[in-house]
């Protein structure tokens, strides 16, 4: 399944955030679509394919320091495409 994150951070943690985001990888099982950070700061957008166990896994690590707003989503159009190839 498709799940759409919306990451954000208070901008007083912005140096924690660069410094673990350097070393941190996402977890077995979780399959990135795609990734964004809002140039205007203290934002992250992702879309994983995965099951309710990675999507757990992948915010583990984050809870203390980023807010999720996570839900299911579903490709159409181009994007429907690009997922096949």
């Amino acid at each position: 399944m498709y799940f759409m994150n919306i990451c954000t951070w208070e901008p007083r943690d912005e140096p924690e955030v660069r410094k673990r985001r350097e070393k941190w990888q996402w977890p077995h099982g979780v399959k990135v679509i795609c990734e964004f950070i809002d140039l205007q700061g203290c934002r992250t957008i992702n879309v994983v394919d995965t099951d309710t166990k990675g999507l757990i896994a992948s915010r583990t690590a984050w809870l203390d320091i980023l807010n999720f707003e996570t839900f299911p989503v579903h490709p159409f159009g181009e994007s429907k495409g690009l997922l096949k190839q």
